[in-house]
């Protein structure tokens, strides 16, 4: 059984099968599990509260689970494809291609390549952040990552270098000749370039008393919609000074430089802006325009609590983007859990944003709350071995825009005997950096997100578990863009009919209510067959 909590929403850092499996297993088990599969099931959809009609829809769904974990290879895939026929004008025939997967492959002793990709849904009809009940008007999200790191020790130094290569994109359903961020935003797509590197030692190897780190990195970015880039060149050197054997001084300066550009869209003969598809016509002509440029020193200085192995706390404070940061982690590692508490803050995208999540999984042994309604994932990749992640914050309120992105993000995950738990919850708020006279996302505006999830899980036997979920999600919402709560809840039951064939029953609720609209409360049922080959 898998009861989840959903509240949904920043990027959950670092706290799977559509049928769960909750084996619990040691990293040291050799193993490749790989399970493709068929399915049907009838879904049902009917308004509490709202208006609106009855949908009904049969779902036809092909997917494939694999898990794969030796010496080599460490990989987890739960991806799927789902056609609905709607038994009516209202309930129109929709494809969904939703999952995730992540690789890593040892090369040779220090060399590895990490992969990964995410495929999902989200709505394009203003309603940020909200799930895709009874809603036509989505779009396709595609994200994946590949890119070689290397790490290994000279003597007394510590050497770690490592380049990633990423891509994003965002397929709409309906072209419309409006500006998309308007409904939640005209991303289209980008390619992301991450290179860093390291070297360093520890305290009192080469230095009495303190261990030094000498660090630098690339980050780019080039987007389609307006020709738009991110540039970020950094370096500097950190410092780890022991105060007693579980408690350290850590700082550390450098400097960044920081350079957002893109070109002017299109005009017509009235000088308005040319749209086409929901996203402004670039101007190839035109020259590029400066939109952001940071050049300056930075610094951070904190402190680093190490009490055990299982257990790290560290917090800094210090100076970035022309302003104080805060930042800190927790992490806590137990046999069967885990914990992690992540304060941060940067310049991001959502290109960079979803890239980064899809990076941060990382294990082959997850916990992931596929909606039985839909198919679609929208939440979080739960681990008890520190390789989770959410993905709800990234895929609220896309836009093209790059902002100021902070906030706090939770998660806690425990796997004992036949249960398992979940819990991911947050707050987010971007400021946008956007070109003067922008119409839709004004420079300096801010969104907000307030988001948790959460799961408990219960399975009788090898064959038979039951899932409860709950999400609620509030999208606090500028340029124009209506403010969105969302919440709801479903239960699952699974039935194993034999050894290959396995029956499935779900009951749900879903609401949604935004500025100057009614609130629309949904019923929803389903039931349906699987055959795993």
């Amino acid at each position: 059984m898998i009861v989840r909590l959903w509240i949904a929403g920043a990027s959950c850092v670092a706290l799977a099968a559509a049928m769960p499996a909750h084996a619990q297993s040691s990293p040291d088990d050799k193993r490749v599990d790989v399970v493709p599969y068929i399915g049907v099931d009838q879904v049902v959809m009917g308004p509490l509260k709202g208006g609106g009609d009855v949908l009904t829809y049969t779902n036809v769904t092909a997917g494939l689970t694999a898990e794969v974990q030796n010496r080599r290879v460490e990989a987890a895939v739960d991806l799927q494809y789902n056609h609905s026929f709607g038994w009516s004008s209202q309930a129109v025939d929709q494809d969904v291609l939703s999952g995730f997967g992540h690789a890593t492959i040892n090369v040779a002793r220090g060399l590895g390549i990490q992969a990964g990709g995410l495929a999902t849904r989200v709505r394009t009809d203003g309603l940020s952040g909200a799930s895709t009940q009874r809603d036509t008007y989505t779009s396709q999200v595609w994200s994946g990552y590949v890119g070689p790191s290397y790490t290994t020790q000279l003597g007394d130094f510590n050497i770690n270098a490592g380049y990633r290569l990423g891509y994003a994109r965002v397929d709409d359903s309906v072209g419309q000749n409006s500006v998309q961020g308007q409904a939640g935003g005209s991303f289209a797509d980008s390619w992301t370039h991450s290179l860093n590197g390291s070297i360093g030692f520890s305290p009192d190897t080469v230095l009495p008393g303190v261990g030094l780190t000498a660090s630098g990195g690339y980050d780019r970015e080039d987007a389609s919609q307006l020709d738009q880039r991110f540039e970020d060149l950094w370096g500097r050197v950190d410092a780890t000074v022991p105060l007693t054997p579980t408690l350290a001084a850590v700082g550390g300066i450098g400097y960044e430089k920081i350079e957002i550009s893109q070109r002017s869209p299109e005009l017509d003969a009235a000088g308005v802006p040319l749209i086409r598809n929901g996203r402004y016509v670039t101007d190839k002509s035109s020259p590029r325009a400066l939109v952001y440029n940071f050049d300056d020193i930075i610094w951070d200085a904190g402190v680093l609590w190490r009490p055990s192995r299982r257990t790290t706390l560290q917090a800094r404070v210090g100076e970035r983007y022309g302003g104080m940061t805060y930042q800190g982690s927790f992490l806590w590692q137990g046999r069967d859990s885990h914990v992690a508490i992540i304060v941060f803050d940067g310049i991001d995208s959502f290109g960079r944003m979803i890239t980064a999540d899809v990076a941060a999984l990382s294990g082959s042994n997850f916990d992931v709350a596929r909606n039985p309604f839909t198919g679609d994932i929208t939440g979080c990749a739960f681990s008890t071995t520190g390789g989770g992640q959410c993905f709800n914050d990234a895929l609220s309120g896309i836009t093209d825009a790059n902002f100021r992105y902070r906030g706090v993000s939770t998660q806690y995950s425990l796997r004992r005997g036949p249960w398992g738990w979940g819990i991911g919850a947050g707050y987010s708020q971007r400021k946008f950096i956007t070109p003067n006279g922008q119409t839709v996302l004004i420079r300096g505006s801010r969104d907000e997100n307030w988001y948790g999830n959460g799961s408990v899980s219960y399975m009788f036997n090898d064959r038979d578990s039951i899932d409860l979920v709950g999400y609620v999600n509030y999208f606090d919402a500028s340029g124009g863009r209506p403010d969105v709560l969302n919440y709801g809840s479903f239960a699952s039951y699974y039935k194993g009919l034999s050894r290959r064939l396995s029956a499935s029953a779900s009951l749900g609720l879903d609401g949604v209510q935004a500025d100057d609209l009614d609130t629309i409360i949904s019923a929803m049922g389903q039931v349906g067959l699987r055959y795993s080959f």
